[in-house]
């Protein structure tokens, strides 16, 4: 039989294991992502899990500010010539990569031109480049065939794939060559020995990220890092996660479906919607008929009716509006002109219309996912409307990644891989200006986004416009990029909703920035 001091004993070394597993538990953030990451390298990732997660790997020149406007990250300093021709950028002194070694100008060139050559985004700063190179360790100069006022903007990483900087050797790598252990200099490392895919993504904090000084400001300023790790714990299920969370299993969920709402509310868990709304779309395949001809997309429009699609997204608790816009509602470029005639539902018109586009009764491939509930909820509906129109419809469902996969995949046909339509959502932070809305990026060279629309004409409206000089200028452009893109239809807008995230109540530090991020926040 243990003596009475055996017991306390016992007791002591039982409460400060307790003790220690409380405090270790304040060093790790247990997060459900709103989807698993299917690509590691930054200047490819085309969504927005990607996006999160390269701003936690990597760093970038600059960062934007809460009013969108960029901010110095790892430079020292910009000048620009008289003319506004030449960049010349300074690193800052002591940056790391994750395995040591330093950042130099050599690693930037080559990031750089791996975005500018790889993406859409890039691309619009590819075009006007005359050189890119290194001065020194610290110093590169960029040089411009003509003015153009959004080079920070873009160096900011203002939509995915973003600018990120690597190292030289990952930067200059084959294309087919995977990245499958990342090494930036952001402010966590990626643990590639705890990968599992589809269940298990962990970062760890980077000990030697020299976080600026100045006070944090949307995604610019101090990033400091209060966790050890973040893991994050894919959970497909969105009521599974919801328990999770409001058992304490894990800390934070990125995104919450609005019919969890409620159910998180009442048991004290804080759910808040980001900055600006997300915007619900429905693209096409434009390699396949019916909808490479435009009066198949114009059938589509006028099935399309928001005030059925929205709410079942949003949920009775959620926020959502009707826009007609290809940017975002109650923005800068929240214009709707163009749209006048799909602004009612008319079904004899559009089976019309899909008879004259060709459509003879075949099957449509409608993709989705059931990890993502407004994708999931959007799809039922779209398949709905179309079955309202006399068209055959399938859906094929697969998880998040899978999705992407497929819709990535060019010049295939039905039965091998080939799609019609897949529904979508984007936030309002990349797709209220068409630079980062990819998805209007229309030219022909093979950058556009997954549907791969090719219209010169209104490419060329659209270039017109980020080369306006001023934001007047540049207002006046896009009203009329918009009307084009309303004649062409590169996707049907379905409305904008708020999206939100869910975390327990000693989780502080949560801001309502552009996107999640992980660097400031803390658990008391």
């Amino acid at each position: 039989m243990k003596s009475f001091r055996d017991l306390v004993s016992a007791l002591f070394f039982l409460l400060l294991a307790l003790t220690v597993a409380a405090q270790d538990s304040k060093k790790i953030l247990r997060v459900v992502p709103s989807a698993d990451i299917s690509e590691l390298d930054p200047t490819r990732g085309a969504n927005l899990i990607s996006r999160i997660y390269s701003h936690m790997v990597f760093d970038t020149l600059y960062a934007l500010d809460k009013n969108l406007a960029p901010q110095p990250m790892m430079l020292e300093k910009r000048t620009l010539s008289s003319d506004g021709l030449t960049y010349t950028f300074t690193l800052r002194s002591g940056l790391k990569f994750h395995d040591g070694s330093p950042v130099s100008s050599k690693d930037v060139v080559a990031s750089i031109n791996r975005w500018m050559k790889g993406t859409s985004i890039g691309g619009a700063l590819n075009q006007r480049t005359s050189s890119l190179a290194a001065v020194d360790n610290l110093t590169f100069k960029l040089v411009l065939k003509e003015k153009f006022g959004l080079v920070e903007f873009m160096l900011a990483g203002p939509g995915a794939p973003i600018a990120a900087i690597m190292r030289e050797e990952d930067a200059t790598r084959p294309d087919n060559v995977p990245l499958t252990n990342p090494i930036g200099s952001g402010p966590f490392r990626y643990v590639a020995a705890e990968r599992r895919a589809g269940s298990k993504v962990v970062f760890e904090r980077n000990p030697d990220y020299p976080s600026r000084t100045e006070p944090a400001n949307g995604l610019a300023g101090a990033r400091v890092v209060k966790f050890d790790r973040v893991e994050w714990t894919i959970m497909p299920d969105a009521t599974t996660a919801a328990n999770a969370l409001a058992t304490g299993e894990i800390d934070f969920l990125d995104t919450v479906g609005a019919d969890l709402i409620p159910f998180l509310k009442k048991r004290g868990i804080t759910v808040q919607a980001r900055a600006l709304p997300t915007t619900a779309f429905v693209r096409f395949n434009f390699q396949l008929p019916p909808f490479n001809d435009v009066r198949a997309r114009q059938a589509l429009a006028l099935l399309i009716d928001q005030k059925d699609m929205m709410p079942a997204v949003a949920g009775d608790d959620g926020k959502w509006s009707v826009c007609f816009s290809y940017s975002v509602c109650g923005t800068v470029y929240g214009t709707e002109v163009g749209s006048e005639p799909y602004r009612k539902v008319d079904v004899a018109k559009a089976k019309a219309l899909l008879a004259q586009a060709g459509y003879k009764g075949e099957t449509l491939i409608i993709l989705g996912t059931p990890q993502l509930a407004p994708i999931n909820t959007m799809t039922q509906i779209l398949a709905r409307r179309l079955e309202d129109a006399g068209v055959k419809v399938e859906i094929q469902m697969t998880d998040f990644p899978g999705m992407l996969q497929r819709i990535n995949q060019r010049n295939k046909a039905v039965g091998d891989g080939g799609y019609h339509l897949f529904a979508y959502y984007a936030i309002g932070a990349s797709w209220f200006h068409p630079l980062t809305n990819v998805s209007v990026d229309l030219n022909c060279e093979g950058r556009s986004w997954p549907g791969f629309p090719c219209d010169p004409a209104g490419e060329s409206l659209r270039q017109k416009f980020l080369a306006a000089p001023t934001d007047l200028a540049r207002k006046t452009a896009f009203d009329e990029f918009h009307k084009r893109l309303w004649a062409f239809l590169p996707y049907v807008p379905a409305g904008q909703f708020d999206v939100s995230n869910a975390y327990r109540s000693n989780v502080q530090g949560v801001t309502d920035d552009l996107f999640l991020n992980y660097w400031n926040i803390e658990k008391r």
